[in-house]
């Protein structure tokens, strides 16, 4: 990438989308792989949540029940999903989604963001690598591991960016597209 600060120079002054889309071949910036995530059409309410409960799935802790492990009345689809994510350790990630969407907030600042995009997808998905061009673009500096320190400082602000440009606003996933590949490129590399 020539410059983050000519980068973000050019995403601010954007007047369009389509000088927004233009930014990943002029930056080189890789866009999102459809095939690994493609785009979530569905969402999550806090009632299917509650059925959920109600059956015993998940606890009043937002948790998966311990004994879904043991249960083999699981569809086949329930037992490949519950599998995976327990594979990659991520049993104790849900807990954050679930209550993200429940509206209910906990630690996990990234996985909480996720389950409120999950109920509503005027939210963003915000991760370590589109807080990361954030920082850049605040503070002039690239910080490769981002810390809770780091989300707690500038995850507010950055939603308020967000929500204060308009054309940012109605391109949020156009947005999140290019600070995720922005900040992907920086922590691969420190050179500006």
């Amino acid at each position: 990438m020539s410059s983050y600060e000519e980068f973000f120079g050019e995403l601010n002054s954007s007047k369009n989308t389509k000088e927004l889309i233009d930014l990943f071949d002029k930056y080189h910036i890789d866009r999102r792989d459809r095939k690994k995530y493609p785009d979530l059409a569905f969402n999550i309410t806090k009632e299917e949540i509650d059925i959920l409960k109600s059956r015993g799935i998940i606890t009043t802790e937002n948790n998966f029940n311990e004994l879904l492990s043991q249960n083999r009345d699981l569809t086949a689809l329930e037992k490949l999903l519950y599998a995976v994510i327990w594979k990659n350790g991520d049993l104790v990630k849900v807990r954050h989604i679930i209550s993200g969407t429940c509206g209910e907030k906990t630690t996990s600042r990234v996985f909480n963001q996720f389950g409120q995009y999950l109920r509503d997808k005027n939210e963003l998905i915000i991760d370590q690598h589109v807080i990361r061009a954030y920082i850049y673009y605040k503070c002039k500096k690239i910080i490769k591991k981002i810390t809770n320190e780091d989300y707690d400082k500038y995850f507010d602000d950055y939603k308020s960016w967000i929500e204060n440009h308009n054309l940012f606003k109605m391109n949020k996933g156009i947005i999140d597209e290019l600070l995720f590949g922005v900040g992907k490129k920086m922590k691969q590399t420190d050179k500006d």
